[in-house]
């Protein structure tokens, strides 16, 4: 413990005199704090609604708004749900990220020196990055695609695609490409969403006829994701990479900044990073109301306790103080701290008080597919409620690698064990106010049509978690094969 609070308390005495002087240490007194006590004393939790005051002044060029200096580089946040954000990416932050990705190299090599295996071309799936007229030198776009202008150029050479040129094209033509050069290339390392890594590698073995990823590449050896919960999809990708000795990189960053990492093969947790330029603070059972959220009492991470659920509070040298993030987290260990993303505080369904949880699900269909077989990687739920003489229902959309022999079990399973694990819906079920779940086949096909109906497909966009809009839940619907 003594180390976290060391680490972190170096960052809180560094940041607030740093900005003492910007508009917003003014506004909260920064000089006055000395400590952590001071610090929740002085500073209010935020959300972006707090920020977007500076946003106008920020981006024509205004100095010393939220952290010093000025910034020509945002962030766009690219969730599920909500208006697309604009974070600011000042110099120190691009310093912090950058010094964040070689700790994770270097942490993977020292386990892994296995660098002349790595030798061979790279793909990267960078998100997009665009200019507006109206804020000339102003560059906004995933994160993603920002650090792609800032690799090494030894990296850069041995991409199949050139990063000054493939962040500024679509995520469509982007991905076409890939597809056309990659089938060409010894490619060793790839690094995306897992979200797009999946549906790349089932693109790829559409093109080339093959049934294995190892009879396109068969010297690919590094898979680096982020962005999404690696674990969702890892039973999907080991599935079309059987038989093939790949190493997994996982990171837990976001546009607001860069948190924790895994580099070992044999644990789905992450290291959070403390001595980076982020402090943390904890909210411990997070609300799902957003308003909700930022009234909660936080705690630091030396307070932590495994097991518990979290909701996550940052303050980085992006200008975000006590920020409220929607991720929900568990932490496994708390000597040297690490942890599990469990969903987001609004991946929530209560539309007729059953409360269900991303977590809930995943766990569900974790514990159903022990018993029933078959290995899932998407899945979202939605609600549906198609006549007043009649009760509402839950609608499951599964992507699966390999669907259970018996679907009709699998229903049955899940609607038991969900049970089980949420009292609300147990309740909800026994009374007959929600009537049984129906199953549907998720396929990437629906997910890439739904989105381009639904949403602004970029590199970085996520499919959600839980669809609360009925027309959109009823347009997969129509996508998808009925299951049960």
């Amino acid at each position: 413990m003594s180390l976290i609070f060391e680490a972190q308390e170096k960052i809180l005495k560094k940041f607030m005199p740093y900005a003492a002087n910007t508009v917003f240490g003014k506004r909260y007194n920064f000089s006055s704090v000395k400590n952590y006590e001071d610090f929740l004393k002085y500073v209010p939790v935020t959300t972006f609604l707090d920020y977007e005051e500076y946003q106008e002044p920020m981006k024509q060029g205004a100095a010393d708004l939220t952290w010093p200096g000025t910034v020509s580089k945002f962030a766009i946040s690219a969730g599920t749900t909500g208006k697309p954000k604009d974070i600011p990416l000042t110099p120190d932050r691009v310093r912090s990220d950058k010094l964040f990705l070689r700790k994770v190299a270097l942490s993977y090599l020292y386990s892994y020196p296995n660098i002349f295996s790595l030798w061979g071309r790279q793909l990267s799936l960078p998100g997009t990055l665009e200019r507006d007229k109206k804020y000339p030198g102003v560059i906004f776009g995933e994160i993603s695609g920002h650090l792609a202008l800032m690799a090494p150029a030894l990296l850069s050479k041995i991409q199949i695609m050139d990063p000054d040129e493939s962040v500024w094209l679509s995520f469509k033509d982007k991905l076409e490409i890939a597809i056309e050069q990659g089938v060409k290339s010894d490619i060793r390392v790839i690094t995306s969403l897992p979200s797009v890594l999946l549906r790349y590698f089932q693109q790829v073995l559409d093109y080339t006829g093959k049934s294995h990823i190892g009879d396109v590449w068969p010297n690919l050896t590094l898979l680096v994701s982020g962005g999404e919960p690696l674990p969702s999809y890892r039973q999907h990708l080991d599935v079309l990479t059987e038989g093939m000795r790949l190493h997994y990189i996982e990171n837990y960053g976001a546009s607001e900044g860069y948190f924790a990492f895994n580099t070992e093969q044999n644990r789905s947790d992450m290291k959070l990073v403390c001595d980076s330029n982020v402090f943390y603070e904890w909210i411990p059972n997070p609300s799902s109301s957003k308003e909700k959220l930022r009234e909660q009492p936080t705690i630091p991470t030396w307070q932590v306790k495994a097991g518990e659920r979290y909701g996550m509070v940052v303050t980085t040298n992006s200008g975000l103080w006590r920020y409220v993030l929607n991720d929900v987290v568990i932490f496994t260990d708390t000597e040297i701290p690490r942890i599990k993303v469990a969903g987001r505080a609004s991946d929530v369904l209560d539309d007729y008080g059953e409360y269900i949880e991303a977590f809930h699900v995943q766990e569900t269909l974790r514990k159903v597919t022990e018993i029933t077989g078959g290995v899932f990687s998407n899945c979202t739920v939605g609600v549906l409620h198609d006549s007043a003489k009649e009760s509402p229902y839950h609608v499951w959309f599964v992507q699966w690698a390999e669907e259970p022999k018996d679907p009709a079990q699998f229903a049955k399973l899940v609607d038991e064990k969900l049970a089980e694990i949420n009292r609300s819906y147990e309740i909800r079920r026994n009374g007959e106010a929600i009537d049984k779940p129906k199953f549907y086949e998720l396929t990437t096909k629906a997910i890439a049509e739904w989105q381009q109906e639904f949403m602004k497909v970029k590199a970085q966009t996520k499919f959600p978690r839980m669809i609360h809009d009925h027309e959109k839940c009823r347009s997969l619907v129509k996508r998808c094969r009925r299951m049960a």
